[in-house]
């Protein structure tokens, strides 16, 4: 088997900055929301609304027979499918990307996706308010800060949701993890420093 990270993260904690900067040392492959074009491509459908379907916390009926044939142009607009499907068939292509290569998936339970993998490392970063605000406004050029901090409650919320549902774990509880940083105490290079070193240290990269 493949060597993954598994990369869970607070909102504005800078786990995709660390994501990519791991990968990118370590040789791996990585994969974010590239994961939603892959599914969407996988079953024949525009990514930009699977994305938007995938971001929705409650479960949704979204292209019911999905795998039908003889489907007419207004097909999509009239059949749907549960979130449920949407999560089997994200989870099809975390375990297809897992089988290719060794990688770096941030978020989207993949580390309950490929529990059954001894090779893989769970990660969950976390951060100050201050320190995420600060990345959010960064990045966003949103200077509000209480529609940044809303922001972070609301995707932190949805996070937790859609880990909770699917792993049976609890999002951002310690035992549910490997190993937990918190960013700021340490910063993104030294975080990265950190993964890499644990991974090596399980004998497993």
């Amino acid at each position: 088997m493949n060597t993954v990270i598994s990369i869970g993260r607070q909102f504005g904690s800078g786990g995709r900055s660390v994501g990519q900067q791991l990968a990118e040392r370590m040789g791996y492959k990585y994969y974010d929301k590239e994961l939603i074009p892959l599914a969407a491509k996988e079953i024949g459908f525009d990514p930009s609304i699977f994305e938007k379907v995938d971001e929705v916390p409650r479960f949704l009926r979204f292209f019911q027979g999905l795998y039908s044939n003889g489907m007419d142009e207004n097909y999509s607009h009239r059949n749907y499918m549960s979130r449920t499907m949407l999560f089997q068939v994200q989870s099809d292509v975390i375990r297809r990307l897992a089988e290719e290569s060794s990688c770096v998936i941030v978020g989207r339970c993949s580390d309950y996706v490929l529990r059954d993998n001894p090779k893989m490392v769970s990660v969950f970063l976390s951060a100050t308010t201050e320190d995420r605000i600060a990345r959010i406004c960064e990045r966003t050029g949103e200077q509000n800060r209480e529609k940044i901090e809303k922001l972070l409650r609301h995707t932190d919320r949805n996070r937790a949701k859609y880990y909770n549902t699917y792993s049976g774990k609890e999002w951002g509880r310690a035992d549910s993890y490997d190993l937990c940083i918190n960013v700021s105490k340490i910063g993104i290079e030294c975080t990265v420093d950190a993964i890499e070193r644990f991974v090596v240290a399980q004998g497993i990269k």
